[in-house]
């Protein structure tokens, strides 16, 4: 029983971990193709089942919430520039897209002046987000306008990352784990 005990103690770690592995594997396949889809999906069940198991044996650590949301952006970013110029898409969606990323590093760079440590929240919104973002690769390969289902995306990615820059700008201490500003 010990064993298992302290295997569940790390077992949230190790899946953000082999996120961050799987997400560096999917720099070298070909993107859309079966492989890359196998891995991309095993990364995003990763990111599902390791905040669940890290609440359920009550393992949640600032350490872990910090790797957890570097490996989700690591994979957000990943993937983005992989698939990129495979996606037709209008100039405003790009700029759209690279503001958003700008204002994702904008909001984590306030929270580290605040805080001194790397903040990624883990908001309803972000989680929200990061859950329609993993239909990204499907989607590109189901459905041929994209400036639809990325606008919508953008909208999404909008509104969880102007969220995550009023807690920042607003809170007065930090919680990764947040649920956001109209939950309490």
């Amino acid at each position: 029983m010990r064993n298992t005990t302290s295997l569940m103690k790390y077992t949230p770690n190790i899946l953000s971990s082999l996120r961050i592995i799987l997400t560096i594997s999917l720099i070298f396949l070909e993107p859309l193709a079966l492989p890359f889809m196998i891995v991309y999906f095993l990364a995003v069940f990763s990111d599902i089942i390791d905040g669940p198991i890290a609440r359920r044996a009550a393992v949640t650590s600032q350490l872990g919430a910090a790797l957890d949301g570097f490996a989700d952006f690591f994979l957000i970013i990943v993937v983005l520039f992989r698939v990129w110029p495979l996606i037709e898409f209008s100039n405003w969606i790009g700029i759209w897209i690279i503001s958003l990323i700008i204002l994702k590093m904008v909001s984590a760079f306030i929270g580290y002046l605040k805080y001194k440590k790397l903040v990624l929240l883990h908001t309803y919104a972000n989680k929200f987000f990061v859950l329609v973002l993993s239909t990204f690769p499907v989607l590109e390969v189901l459905i041929d306008n994209s400036n639809i289902w990325l606008a919508v995306f953008c909208i999404i990615g909008s509104l969880a990352i102007l969220e995550d820059i009023l807690i920042n700008l607003t809170s007065k201490q930090l919680d990764l784990d947040i649920k956001g500003l109209f939950f309490k």
